[in-house]
């Protein structure tokens, strides 16, 4: 077996899906040691990652090394109102629907195929991870809420309005308490 030519963007890889994928870390240690052998990689990549992870906002550095963020229901609200900004802005620029073009569930999967402006995007793909350990939470205190913006998986890209899009985030930010609250198990 030949050696690992790149272990620093498998392991970026692994750690981000692990982190979006699951709940909110609320400050919890990452251990570096402990991820490199999880990962079967050397404390460097780790902690390469980990930096490049801070930067997104995914985690956070201290002066012992790293954690996950920590939210409370104010920061949570903040982060959907910046994702409303950036989607309202996202929409001003948008390429038309194109036949044949699918997407995922959420509202940042059906912009992204026609946003022109791809560092507005990159700006709110990079909130949208932020806000991804809150998904679960989000369809258990606000219920299937797709239909809102006529979102289906898999279905065309849809035309959508900047009124959509506010009423989208601004209920969620209303209701951040909550959705953080569920999020942690209270």
């Amino acid at each position: 077996m030949g050696r690992d030519r790149d272990p620093f963007e498998r392991t970026l890889t692994a750690l981000r899906r692990r982190i979006i994928a699951g709940a909110p870390l609320q400050g919890a240690p990452l251990s570096v040691k402990a991820l490199a052998d999880q990962l079967s990689v050397s404390p460097t990549p780790v902690r390469e990652a980990l930096a490049r992870l801070s930067g997104e906002g995914l985690v956070a550095r201290t002066g012992t090394g790293y954690v996950g963020v920590v939210h409370d229901r104010e920061s949570l609200a903040g982060l959907y109102d910046l994702a409303s900004v950036l989607a309202e802005a996202s929409l001003v620029d948008m390429m038309p629907p194109v036949d044949g073009v699918t997407s995922g569930p959420g509202l940042i999967e059906h912009l992204a195929p026609r946003a022109r402006n791809r560092a507005l995007m990159a700006a709110l793909c990079k909130v949208s991870a932020q806000l991804a350990p809150f998904r679960a939470a989000e369809l258990a205190v606000l219920g299937d809420t797709a239909h809102d913006l006529n979102l289906e998986e898999g279905s065309a890209v849809p035309a959508m309005s900047a009124a959509q899009v506010r009423r989208h985030f601004r209920r969620r930010s209303r209701r951040s308490g909550e959705i953080l609250a569920k999020a942690l198990g209270l």
